[in-house]
């Protein structure tokens, strides 16, 4: 990792303008040196979204998510940094290391897929046209009108019709210029096996556009219609292509992103037709997987745009084991976050706990997500809204599977809910779970607390960490000092920080990170993806702490980069590797706690600033809406909750912990 690395991102950026990036989808308007609107990652009413153009940031005062416009971009359209990078650079002429030394293959491939992504456009039109004007597609027609589907929805979604043919497809696309293997790639027709030729692989179906998250058709689903064969699979997908991944890929996700993250929630569903009617009612939140299982894949793409996520899967025998199954993939699938939590003694101990809220939507016996839909009355955002956590949905699956007043069970009872409840890491709310299976099996709450001690002790040390804490650090004692009252808000003096501060702490972290991820600040938290602005750094930091988790070798880690993130490891590496190493295991902690509270200081000085110059700019004489004078409150009270944190973070200097920046 020696040697120079040109800093592209940072070309990229230079000549980007973030108010122009966020401008495209946001509607600012200028507030003083700056500019605000309403927050796109959560529903509000007054602006409490500023774009800062001089530190090229934005900050939310009501939800808090921050960034540069990279993380924007990221978030808004749920890209992965390296699409966005491709795309910034395009953009701005930027000529990217890695595209320029990309071979003749890559090329090709790149080719093909635009060709496979034409044809599935053209398959696309023709299916549309059969079913809104052919003779042939009457009986799709008439199905979705039985369902409830109108002219709009069916143009949104792109739905059409398959002819019971075996090659109208076949000679439609291929008298377009499309050659037979092309379409074999596509996933639109299929080979015979024992004799020479082509068939159309969707016949007689209704067919349903299969999009990728930027509204690309990458594939097809179709449905049977009355008087097929018995023998016709219900639902037929296109197969894996190298447009398609079945695993990686939601229904409705294109359309359904900017709900999710206005919403600051994802429904998922089973089929299609969930997805349709509960868009066609104003219900945009909601995506569903193709035919399999959700997976880790899926919850990659979600978790991008929100961490509150409801399964809303059928009330039948499948699909409640479909939403068992589907608790423990979103329970892997999401990442851990470290929570500080109170001792008996007036210690902190630091567990690990999913950095996710599941619950579950348990709709009425025999009905599907698209008829509760259609009753209207509000009756799914209510069941949505209702939804139950885990561990009530466990509660609730058992009392009404298990026969609570028989002794087995009762024992049964206790054996399927005890691993649930160990789960809950609040000591109040398991207090609440073990009072609540005590009155539901009867039984005393002493002798179920032993059964809770017996199986905690049972349960492996190596778990997951979304099912249980891991300690992260030895126990510290609370500040009782950082309690006096703050002075007032605008008098108070932060002094001034480098810029490239989260670089330092990031590359230190590359260098020692088992000896320095553990470390808490001041504030008695580990370092977080916040501390980090940059979303190279933040992103980096994230790579960091999942390698660590999974006990992956630096070498390793970095074989798992994007060509992009690697970069700006290797630049992180070659700068902290001139600083003489340190093998003592206290000094690098101790040097890691310092730099940690600088950063977290250096974060809060900035947001205090920018906050503070949000209010001296408003002017008090005159009339604000309802709307802006809350929104000012609110920025009035995170100024004044930032400036009373911040006096715990005035680390004291040594020489021991001197930054070599400061030389």
């Amino acid at each position: 990792m020696d040697g120079f690395v040109p800093n592209y991102i940072e070309e990229i950026k230079q000549r980007l303008s973030i108010v122009d990036i966020v401008g495209q989808r946001v509607s600012l308007k200028k507030s003083g040196k700056n500019y605000k609107g309403l927050c796109p990652f959560h529903a509000e009413k007054s602006g409490s979204f500023y774009v800062w153009p001089e530190s090229e940031s934005y900050y939310c005062f009501g939800c808090k998510e921050s960034g540069d416009a990279f993380t924007f971009l990221m978030k808004t359209d749920g890209l992965g940094f390296g699409e966005v990078v491709e795309q910034l650079a395009a953009r701005t002429g930027v000529a990217l290391p890695a595209r320029q030394a990309q071979s003749r293959e890559q090329t090709e491939s790149s080719q093909e897929r635009e060709r496979l992504r034409s044809a599935n456009n053209a398959a696309a039109t023709y299916f549309q046209h059969l079913l809104l004007k052919s003779r042939e597609g009457q009986a799709a027609r008439d199905y979705l009108i039985k369902r409830g589907v109108i002219t709009a929805s069916i143009e949104t979604f792109g739905l059409g019709y398959s002819l019971e043919s075996w090659d109208g497809l076949l000679t439609y696309l291929t008298g377009k210029g499309f050659k037979a293997a092309e379409l074999v790639e596509a996933g639109l027709v299929g080979a015979k096996e024992n004799a020479e030729g082509h068939y159309d692989r969707f016949r007689g179906r209704l067919i349903f556009p299969i999009r990728d998250r930027q509204g690309q058709i990458i594939a097809f689903g179709g449905r049977v219609l009355d008087g097929a064969p018995k023998d016709s699979p219900k639902y037929l997908n296109s197969p894996q292509t190298i447009l398609f991944d079945k695993g990686a890929t939601l229904y409705g996700l294109d359309m359904a992103k900017d709900a999710i993250r206005r919403a600051d929630r994802a429904v998922i569903v089973e089929g299609y037709m969930d997805v349709i009617m509960a868009h066609q009612y104003g219900n945009q939140n909601v995506v569903a997987p193709l035919g399999t299982a959700l997976g880790e894949k899926h919850i990659g793409l979600l978790k991008k745009l929100t961490k509150r996520i409801v399964l809303a899967l059928d009330a039948d025998t499948a699909g409640q084991m479909a939403t068992l199954k589907g608790i423990e993939v979103l329970k892997q699938g999401f990442d851990n976050k470290t929570v500080a939590v109170p001792t008996a003694r007036g210690l902190i101990r630091f567990e690990q706990q999913l950095d996710a809220d599941v619950r579950i939507a348990s709709l009425p016996a025999g009905k599907d997500p698209d008829e509760v839909v259609r009753e209207g009355g509000g009756k799914w955002r209510e069941l949505i809204e209702r939804a139950l956590p885990v561990v009530d949905y466990y509660f609730a699956s058992v009392s009404a599977t298990v026969d609570l007043n028989s002794a087995k069970g009762k024992s049964e009872a206790v054996e399927k809910l005890v691993p649930a409840i160990l789960e809950v890491r609040d000591r109040i709310q398991r207090e609440h779970y073990i009072q609540k299976l005590a009155r539901l099996t009867r039984i005393e709450d002493v002798l179920l607390r032993s059964e809770i001690a017996r199986a905690a002790r049972s349960v492996p040390q190596n778990r997951p960490a979304s099912t249980g804490s891991v300690a992260v650090a030895e126990p510290v004692i609370i500040d009782e000092s950082a309690e006096e009252a703050p002075p007032p808000v605008h008098k108070l003096e932060i002094p001034a920080r480098p810029l490239e501060l989260e670089d330092f702490a990031l590359a230190f972290l590359l260098r020692y990170r088992s000896d320095a991820l553990p470390v808490v600040a001041a504030d008695g938290e580990t370092v977080t993806a916040p501390d980090f602005v940059r979303s190279e750094n933040r992103l980096l930091f994230e790579s960091l702490v999942l390698s660590e988790t999974a006990g992956v070798s630096l070498e390793d880690f970095e074989k798992e980069l994007s060509p992009e993130l690697l970069a700006h490891a290797e630049r992180l590496q070659s700068y902290i590797r001139a600083e003489p190493e340190l093998v003592d295991h206290l000094s690098i902690q101790e040097t890691m706690r310092f730099q940690l509270n600088r950063l977290r200081t250096e974060r809060l000085r900035q947001v205090y600033e920018q906050g503070s110059q949000v209010l001296e700019e408003a002017d008090p004489a005159s009339e604000v809406s309802e709307e802006d004078r809350l929104a000012q409150e609110q920025i009035w009270s995170q100024v004044s909750e930032i400036s009373n944190r911040l006096r715990v973070f005035y680390p004291k200097p040594s020489a021991l912990f001197k930054d070599t920046r400061d030389r």
